[in-house]
């Protein structure tokens, strides 16, 4: 029987009419969340740990800043592609939890905006290669992209074998990246799911999960569009080791869900580099001297969904609506600082956060009420397949095509690429199509 996996909508909205942008916050978290603002009622209130969501404080009343889905696993699926040649596009378990998020738009692009083909990540799974010669393992930071080789394409910010060759590791060796970030007069910083042995620019030592480590820039060599094309063999350096970071941790003041005040960090979930934060310079060892831009991170303790900064020995990150964690003695951490709901009136969201990543983005996004319903031999009853938006637009036109067993190949979408998703999947646009009002909304597929 075929089935029709309603998953190649992320290219489908598009948004006609430009608004100014604001800096926005991209980040995943470790357990499926609903947000603050319920989003209409629709299927998008919904944000699992294998999407991406967004915070926009700039423009969102403070408080109750919510939330919203960007990157729903419908649209990774569609850009993926029927990997496993099974007939849908649809497939919860292709990657797991995505486990660390990075922007570089800022340092590539003229007008800065991170879209959903452009943002980096990391697999909590290996992805085949069946679509896509190039793996996207665990210890890869990569995208998908079109390419000359088609749609489905992982093109790699850095590899896990350049992780490796900074480690002093074997290039084969499985590492899983926990936590990224990247500045090109700062390097790569980074974190590792488990602790792994390896030889650092300061020699042999045992890297731990809750250590940050950096590339420096002298170490790196880019592409044009600001990849790593290159890493010098084993100049990583353990520039906060675990037990600094439990000591920013604790001096930080920051309860957990529950209102326990942290004293340890357990794993690094989260990294970012504060660009208005002070600067710090670090001595990793004799002989080595490193400028060393202010932090945010997330602790795996830090349910609640708190972040927190290493600025002024440990503290917590405030964001432009307040602080994002309570301190100790006020309470439980309870998520609605970053845009989630709590389990209760006494217990904070379960999550901590998976993913960080500062950035610029419109937010226009579709997502289908069943992902994959039967539409042949028999079809489906008009309006069986509902499919719930969300867009900061006033008009937006859906362009829908149905299609199986194969998403049609996508093509760019200019002018509107500049301002959101780039791409469109749907060859026809006669097939179906809906204006469609802004904010929040459903719509009926056939």
């Amino acid at each position: 029987m075929n089935r029709f996996a309603n998953a190649s909508l992320a290219a489908a909205a598009l948004c006609v009419a430009a608004a100014a942008q604001n800096p926005n916050m991209l980040l995943t978290y470790s357990q499926s969340e609903q947000t603050v603002s319920g989003s209409g009622g629709t299927v998008l209130s919904t944000l699992r740990p294998d999407e991406v969501a967004y915070l926009d404080f700039a423009t969102g009343p403070c408080p109750g800043v919510s939330a919203e889905k960007w990157l729903p696993r419908t649209a990774s699926h569609t850009m993926l592609g029927d990997e496993d040649a099974d007939g849908l596009f649809f497939d919860p378990n292709i990657f797991g939890r995505v486990d660390a998020l990075l922007s570089n738009q800022m340092w590539t692009s003229p007008i800065g905006i991170e879209n959903q083909r452009t943002i980096y990540w990391s697999v909590s799974q290996p992805i085949g290669t069946n679509i896509s010669l190039t793996p996207f393992r665990p210890g890869d930071v990569a995208h998908i992209a079109r390419t000359g080789a088609g749609d489905g394409q992982v093109v790699h910010f850095m590899r896990q074998e350049q992780f490796n060759m900074a480690l002093g590791l074997p290039l084969a060796y499985g590492i899983d990246i926990d936590a990224i970030a990247f500045g090109p007069n700062f390097g790569v910083y980074f974190s590792v799911d488990v602790d792994v042995p390896a030889t650092t620019a300061c020699g042999p030592t045992v890297v731990r999960d809750g250590d940050v480590l950096c590339i420096p820039p002298w170490a790196l060599t880019f592409t044009s569009d600001m990849r790593i094309a290159a890493v010098a063999p084993n100049s990583a350096v353990v520039v906060y080791p675990e037990g600094v970071m439990d000591l920013f941790t604790m001096s930080a003041q920051v309860t957990d869900r529950f209102g326990a005040c942290l004293t340890a960090i357990g794993d690094l979930e989260a990294l970012e580099i504060d660009q208005f934060g002070p600067m710090n310079t670090i001595v990793p060892c004799p002989g080595m001297t490193l400028t060393v831009p202010t932090l945010v991170y997330s602790s795996e303790n830090g349910t609640g969904a708190s972040l927190l900064s290493t600025a002024f020995g440990g503290s917590i990150h405030n964001t432009l609506c307040g602080p994002a964690g309570t301190s100790c003695g006020s309470g439980p951490t309870m998520g609605m600082q970053l845009g989630i709901r709590p389990a209760s009136t006494a217990v904070g969201a379960p999550s901590f956060v998976n993913g960080l990543a500062f950035a610029r983005t419109f937010h226009h996004v579709l997502e289908p009420q069943q992902h994959v319903m039967n539409v042949f031999p028999f079809g489906a009853p008009a309006g069986a397949i509902g499919i719930d938006y969300g867009s900061e637009h006033a008009f937006n036109l859906a362009l829908i095509e149905i299609v199986s067993p194969v998403v049609p190949m996508s093509f760019p979408a200019f002018p509107f690429s500049q301002f959101g998703f780039p791409d469109l999947y749907a060859p026809s646009v006669s097939i179906y199509w809906w204006p469609l009002p802004g904010t929040w909304g459903s719509f009926p597929m056939v």
